[in-house]
């Protein structure tokens, strides 16, 4: 139970829940682009998750530390989050 394999458990399991959540977007657009028609997708659901990744986003953006070294290994440590809000921002878009 050292910190080391604390740190990467969470490491690993933040990067699954990353490409579980980006592949949840997936089924959403190929039916969309299936059909050429959004009709059925409830855009709601799409708005609040495209806030809520955004606000997430932009949480961990603004809790970077102030001395440059430490800002790039805080961004190594939170890249999967990072690529899980914005990425499904991103994908939030083609799908609304």
């Amino acid at each position: 139970n050292s910190p080391d394999m604390i740190e990467m458990s969470g490491f690993i399991c933040g990067s699954v829940s990353c490409v579980f959540y980006l592949g949840s977007r997936f089924p959403q657009l190929h039916k969309n682009l299936q059909r050429r028609c959004t009709e059925g997708t409830f855009f709601l659901l799409f708005a609040l998750a495209m806030v809520g990744n955004c606000t997430c986003g932009l949480s961990l953006v603004l809790q970077m530390p102030e001395p440059k070294s430490s800002r790039a290994l805080c961004f190594v440590h939170h890249l999967s989050w990072l690529v899980g809000s914005f990425g499904v921002l991103f994908l939030d878009i083609f799908v609304s």
